[in-house]
């Protein structure tokens, strides 16, 4: 009797199970997205200003059924939150996730001319439901804002997590044929952005001269936009809407286009204009003045000596705040320290002190030119005139005699 009681309830569940999936299925349906709904990658192209010349990465829900077209986007900050500056610079500054209407995105990206790419997702059902509750709940208050990082932690790299989170299955990403470093990625992206460039390597460290794993390399958008163009997704059985027990493989991207276009129009630096030009410039004007210097007897024009050390002075001062006092994992390890270091405010000393630093900044000059394809950083080749430079001014001061020194 316990027997036949145990087999009705068994077949009692076999009977309803269909019901119930369908119930439950149904209920999810009416709650969050249509059959038909597609979740989308978003891809910007660069614009003018700094912030914007790397591009952006945004995710599209669009779901015709249920009048759904947002486009939620990790890069949202607020000029006008207190210690805006401040924040910024010490790497404590909040972004968030914000989401707009569709509709005002295309706008917006239309007026200032920048291109827009849309890569159409190939996520089951139950998948897209995944992602978007995910969105939705990284968007409550409470979840909606974190700590910003150039590298590991941005726009790009956001909804590459999200994504790789919510699907049924392993991720996998391409690796590129040839390996690049990621500062090596970042100059392909600022190829005619000259001083940006060379501003950037003065402040990023050695870190940037890592090799990036395929998943690392996306936080560039444009990198994301064609890794994940070729990118799979291993699906394993049980988790296949198919029914079999083999490995799926399938294609992350379902479709892909552009949506719209500009001409960037961006011009190369012209190459007289360029950091590696102009500091060669100044070198070689160094030199003549070192020449008269030395063959007067006397320092000319140390007001523009003290300009240099001022400038250097300066500059050293902002690599060792973004090094030691910030949360900015790029700028660690910056082995420009070596060549602009503080030690330059002690050539506005007098006497024997001035000397003897002067004696110790020339020393780490000439081992910068001599030893800089051992440093264990990749320098910006305008690094060598400008050091150039700097020998010959600090030189003055600590290995020779003259009388207004």
């Amino acid at each position: 009797m316990k027997q036949l009681k145990y087999f009705g309830f068994l077949f009692f569940i076999f009977i309803l199970q269909p019901a119930f999936s369908q119930l439950a299925s149904s209920s999810i349906k009416d709650s969050i997205l249509s059959e038909n709904a597609q979740i989308s990658l978003l891809t910007f192209d660069p614009g003018q200003e700094v912030y914007s010349i790397w591009g952006h990465t945004a995710i599209r829900v669009y779901d015709q059924v249920k009048k759904i077209d947002n486009v939620y986007n990790y890069g949202t900050f607020d000029f006008d939150q207190p210690g805006f500056l401040w924040k910024f610079l010490k790497g404590k500054l909040n972004y968030s996730l914000s989401f707009d209407p569709y509709d005002k995105v295309i706008y917006f990206y239309k007026y200032v001319k920048r291109g827009m790419y849309e890569q159409v997702l190939n996520l089951n059902y139950y998948e897209k439901i995944n992602l978007v509750k995910a969105l939705r709940d990284n968007y409550k208050k409470e979840n909606r804002y974190y700590k910003y990082d150039f590298f590991f932690d941005n726009c790009s790299t956001r909804p590459l997590d999200i994504i790789e989170k919510n699907i049924n299955g392993t991720l996998m990403l391409k690796k590129q044929k040839k390996e690049l470093t990621f500062r090596q990625l970042l100059y392909r992206q600022i190829s005619n952005h000259k001083w940006t460039n060379f501003g950037i390597d003065l402040i990023i460290g050695n870190k940037a001269d890592k090799m990036p794993t395929p998943k690392q390399s996306c936080f560039l958008p444009v990198n994301l936009m064609h890794n994940i163009s070729k990118a799979k997704v291993q699906v394993k059985p049980g988790l296949s809407s198919m029914r079999t027990n083999k490995t799926i493989v399938k294609n992350l991207v379902k479709t892909e286009k552009k949506v719209f276009d500009f001409d960037q129009n961006i011009k190369p630096t012209p190459m007289f204009l360029t950091p590696v030009w102009i500091f060669t410039v100044l070198f070689m004007f160094e030199i003549v003045l070192f020449y008269f210097t030395y063959k007067k007897g006397e320092i000319l024009l140390k007001w523009y000596d003290n300009i240099w050390f001022a400038i250097a002075f300066a500059a050293s001062m902002i690599i060792v705040f973004l090094w030691f006092f910030t949360d900015h994992q790029a700028t660690k390890n910056n082995w420009n320290l070596l060549w602009l270091n503080p030690l330059y405010l002690f050539l506005f000393f007098k006497g024997k002190i001035k000397k003897i630093f002067a004696i110790i900044i020339s020393i780490l000059l000439f081992i910068t030119l001599a030893g800089i394809s051992e440093i264990p950083q990749e320098m910006n080749p305008a690094i060598i005139p400008i050091a150039g430079l700097l020998l010959l001014k600090v030189a003055k001061y600590g290995y020779f005699s003259y009388k207004n020194a």
